[in-house]
């Protein structure tokens, strides 16, 4: 009889508690509380019908990431129209441009290329110098060939924002990480280079924080 009673609690202990809840970890500004580690425990019974399943958590985990990531590009990309004076429009693909590269690499975040951008360029996709450097960030194509295809334009902002992203991850590599030396290369020592564009990027990732503080808030 004790046999038969210790197998039906271990089968109601099965079906009250729910297997996505060890040891599950969210992300630190996830407005959800992490639950850690799970202690076994007896729950009421209708607690099983309101308990959050692995694919709802993730879910919720995507939604706040989207929404965080969304209003910090909207919120660059007001600061950035203001700024010079531009159209949202314009500029919002330039920056979605810039997190998409900076999604595929390390070390390289949006905000370095947005800056670079701006004081390469002014953010102006069809400006060129009078020594060939082209486009928003004034790549050089015959420096930078390897990283092209000969129909690719230098013009379109896509493939100017892929190939600079590619080129200060290069010089990044080469000097040993130091994102100022990297910048100095790629601007040719040009002075105070590197200082302006870290500065225009510390501002850029303040306005992105202040956006997504703003998120979180809203969601109580």
């Amino acid at each position: 009889m004790v046999l038969r009673h210790a197998a039906m609690l271990s089968v109601v202990l099965g079906m009250l508690v729910p297997t996505g809840l060890v040891a599950s970890e969210l992300y630190e500004r996830d407005p959800l509380p992490s639950i850690g580690l799970f202690t076994l425990q007896l729950w009421p019974l209708e607690a099983r019908e309101h308990a959050m399943q692995p694919s709802q958590f993730e879910f919720m985990k995507r939604r706040n990431l989207l929404s965080e990531k969304e209003a910090k590009i909207q919120a660059q990309t007001q600061y950035l129209a203001a700024k010079f004076r531009q159209s949202e429009s314009s500029i919002r693909n330039y920056v979605e441009l810039a997190w998409k590269e900076a999604g595929k690499r390390n070390g390289v975040p949006a905000e370095l290329l947005i800056a670079m951008m701006q004081q390469e360029s002014s953010l102006r996709p069809k400006v060129e110098s009078h020594y060939g450097a082209q486009g928003l960030m004034q790549v050089v194509r015959r420096w930078h060939y390897d990283k092209l295809h000969p129909s690719e334009s230098l013009f379109d902002p896509e493939v100017n924002i892929r190939v600079g992203a590619d080129v200060i991850e290069e010089y990044l590599e080469k000097a040993d990480g130091s994102l100022i030396q990297a910048l100095k290369k790629y601007s040719g020592n040009a002075r105070n280079y590197a200082s302006v564009v870290l500065t225009e990027s510390y501002k850029l990732a303040r306005v992105a924080a202040e956006a997504a503080r703003d998120v979180l808030a809203s969601k109580g």
